[in-house]
């Protein structure tokens, strides 16, 4: 089975992944691999590379999206696999569409931008006003999305534990 931790930025995702892996559960944080989500000019189709986003424009005139082929690479080297990751970008549909069952991390607003603003990622994404701004404005498009696609959500705002155990429950049901 190939299943997908998702969520807006802030929601767990990577946390989510590092804790499976610490019980057994194979996952894998998707935004580890280099070149698999890339901002792509939304007019030119180039890729543009990411740097602090202090104007919420810049986010009007790019994508984010996923190599498909790359991660369908990744899928031909592993067995069942969790994977965290998300992607905004006019391929978002067909990335969703590779996964067998969908997770949808959701979180307050405010317990959101806490993260983002606390975060040690190694992208530094979320650590802007305007990135912050941007990851909550979209939360209720992407949600409302994921959840049309048959995602299940899964809260995040309790502890740790409690999420992981939702979503290994989630993980098993058919």
């Amino acid at each position: 089975m190939k299943a997908l931790i998702t969520g807006i930025a802030g929601t767990g995702k990577s946390t989510i992944a590092r804790a499976l892996n610490e019980r057994g559960i194979p996952a894998m944080d998707l935004h580890d691999v280099p070149d698999l989500f890339v901002w792509q000019d939304k007019k030119t189709g180039k890729i543009v590379p990411y740097s602090p986003v202090h104007e919420q424009g810049w986010f009007d005139t790019v994508d984010r999206i996923c190599n498909i082929d790359k991660l369908k690479e990744l899928f031909a080297q592993r067995g069942d696999i969790v994977m965290s990751g998300s992607t905004s970008g006019s391929n978002q549909k067909e990335f969703f569409s590779q996964f067998d069952r969908i997770i949808l991390l959701q979180a307050d607003p405010l317990t959101i931008v806490h993260r983002m603003q606390t975060r040690t990622n190694k992208s530094g994404y979320g650590k802007t006003e305007a990135e912050q701004k941007d990851n909550i404005e979209w939360q209720e498009e992407y949600d409302s999305l994921l959840i049309s696609l048959g995602a299940m959500p899964v809260s995040t705002e309790g502890g740790l534990d409690d999420a992981v155990n939702r979503i290994i429950k989630a993980l098993a049901t058919q």
